[in-house]
């Protein structure tokens, strides 16, 4: 009875634990997922990302920043187009010759920086 009792207690307790990590885990490692791929927003929809923005458009290229280039610093994936945004747009656009330059301002030449950028200025697969 003592042996059955104690098999039923670590059951429990294991299911449980394992219940409670899918319930705090599953969220976080489907995000790391999605961030891993930058499926924020789709591929195609590329449109003009300026300073100050916020939302799943600034996602993208903050994802994007982290994932592909070689930029030195880890750009926070909240949405906000803030002054660690900026900085590693600015790099992107520098590293990369945009057109345009360094202007902050993510439109074609820079969208395309960040999903293709040149050799020199990309992350080794």
């Amino acid at each position: 009875m003592r042996t059955r009792t104690h098999r039923l207690a670590l059951v429990c307790g294991t299911a449980v634990l394992a219940t409670a990590g899918l319930v705090t885990g599953a969220p976080a490692a489907s995000a790391a997922a999605a961030e891993t791929h930058c499926n924020i927003i789709d591929d195609s929809a590329r449109p003009t990302v300026s300073p100050g923005d916020t939302g799943d458009a600034v996602r993208q290229v903050q994802c994007l920043i982290n994932q592909y280039s070689k930029y030195s610093n880890w750009v926070e994936v909240d949405g906000d187009y803030g002054p660690q945004t900026l900085e590693g747009v600015h790099w992107v656009q520098t590293c990369n010759a945009t057109t345009g330059g360094a202007d902050g301002i993510v439109g074609p030449s820079t969208w395309s920086a960040l999903y293709t950028p040149k050799t020199a200025c990309a992350l080794s697969s």
